[in-house]
């Protein structure tokens, strides 16, 4: 029996673009676009914003046009200039974070997409400088986010704190090879492997690569703009930025020789699907819209079973707690109880942990008042509250829970575990910030992150994959 023919794998082509002191980074991000262009490829650019502003004191009206014919992303305002995203909130609970970063750049995004013509489709990591706010901010705004920390198993694209994530995975690294023919080849070789690699992974759901193309600004200069500035927490004042070294001007013509060698490669290759981030969140930006009453009790059955905070293909543990409040026989005004479906709600994670509760059931009764209660409280703020009130006792939210899908299957008492804080996958996604962010060197040594990854792990309550529109039926 021959085995099937693995589907080529989602891929973006993305550029960095970011050097705010050198003026020739403009020509790079140019001269690249065009060239893309020329061979027919689709390239995301993501712009920070202070250099669109210098675009537009510098009068380059032609690198603009030229980025227009390609997808356009947000790299924040000033990148490495401190303080970085993950600075802004690390004494801040997720909601604090979301107003801080957008306090620091609401004007950039603006100017961005003014001067650039064009809505942006969405932010993008800088550097390893990530907080859970960052997607809570672009959930607000209905934008997606690029190099997220944020994955699951078999899927690179997830849903967090009411955002589409696009986990950051992919192959490239040709920063520093364009200027070498023999380190650019074996590069390109490394890539096609990891391409190899990836179209043969398993896949559930969405899924994408990224082809990180380059930093135009490292592909021209013998080291990073930000690396001469800002490492370790150094913020110098502007008038005393070091631009980094040019590579010499004869060795431009080896540059773009190499980057024309990687776009025939890309545009001949059968592996990827080569597209813009705009058809990507298009494609995957779909959520199902209710749940019949069906698979809730489904559900429940499964949070009994494993007596923890979960959540499905298709509904966020926090999505799943509102329906099971709704289904148990009380909804906002006391209206309510089984139905035939039950509209997906909208509710972020808790802004604070949930107390351990203690070891003990309660009567259905007052579980059903406190799941009312429960309703109310989300309405009112948009977060679920870290505790309710059951019997005048505060019980932890994912208590709760456990005990409203034991209410819904028909128990006349119930209880949870004291410790079911969130969904167990939390731990891996922290993990995986925790170990990322301190490894960036514009980053100050020794950073707090505890309240950061705290928050990391309570909007976990709103996590659940992505799927395409199609696999949704939308």
């Amino acid at each position: 029996m021959t085995a099937p023919v693995p589907r080529p794998l989602p891929a973006l082509l993305c550029f960095d673009v970011e050097d705010l002191i050198s003026p020739e980074s403009d020509d790079a991000a140019m001269w690249m676009a065009q060239m893309l262009t020329e061979y027919g490829l689709t390239g995301t650019f993501m712009v920070v914003g202070e250099k669109a502003r210098l675009w537009e004191r510098r009068g380059r009206r032609d690198v603009i046009e030229a980025l227009k014919r390609h997808h356009l992303g947000y790299h924040s305002t000033w990148h490495s200039v401190h303080p970085t995203t993950t600075e802004h909130c690390l004494d801040k609970d997720f909601a604090q974070g979301i107003e801080a970063i957008w306090a620091w750049d609401r004007e950039g995004w603006q100017d961005t997409e003014r001067i650039l013509g064009r809505p942006l489709l969405g932010w993008a990591r800088t550097g390893a400088s990530w907080a859970p706010s960052i997607q809570g901010l672009m959930g607000r705004m209905g934008r997606a986010y690029a190099y997220s920390r944020v994955r699951l198993p078999e899927t690179s694209v997830c849903w967090y704190g009411g955002c589409l994530g696009f986990y950051d995975d992919g192959v490239g690294g040709f920063d520093d090879a364009f200027v070498d023919d023999a380190l650019f080849s074996q590069r390109l070789a490394k890539a096609k492997q990891g391409v190899d690699e990836r179209t043969r992974w398993p896949r559930r759901g969405a899924h994408w690569t990224d082809v990180f193309m380059c930093h135009p600004t490292r592909a021209i200069h013998t080291s990073f703009w930000d690396g001469m500035n800002f490492v370790e927490g150094a913020n110098p004042p502007r008038s005393q930025w070091k631009p980094a070294v040019l590579h010499p001007a004869e060795k431009l013509p080896t540059i773009q020789g190499n980057f024309r060698r990687l776009c025939t490669w890309l545009r001949d290759q059968t592996e990827l699907e080569i597209v813009g981030w705009g058809e990507l969140i298009r494609r995957y930006d779909g959520q199902r819209p209710h749940a019949t009453h069906a698979e809730l009790l489904a559900a429940a059955r499964r949070i009994v079973d494993e007596r923890r905070v979960l959540f499905t293909d298709h509904f966020t543990a926090a999505e799943l707690l509102l329906m099971l409040c709704k289904a148990v026989g009380v909804g906002v005004g006391g209206q309510g109880g089984p139905a035939a479906t039950y509209a997906r709600p909208t509710a972020l994670g808790p802004l604070s942990m949930p107390p351990r509760s203690s070891e003990r059931t309660w009567p259905a009764a007052e579980l059903r008042s406190a799941a009312q209660r429960v309703i109310e409280d989300t309405a009112r703020t948009g977060y679920l509250p870290a505790s309710e009130s059951v019997g005048g006792e505060a019980v932890g939210i994912g208590t709760v829970f456990v005990a409203l899908a034991q209410v819904l299957l028909g128990a006349d008492s119930a209880g949870g575990p004291s410790d079911a804080f969130y969904p167990a996958e939390a731990e891996a996604v922290a993990l995986d910030a925790g170990t990322d962010i301190p490894k960036w060197i514009i980053h100050p040594k020794n950073m707090d992150l505890s309240k950061l990854l705290e928050q990391t792990r309570l909007q976990c309550w709103t996590l659940k994959p992505a799927w395409t529109c199609e696999d949704l039926g939308i």
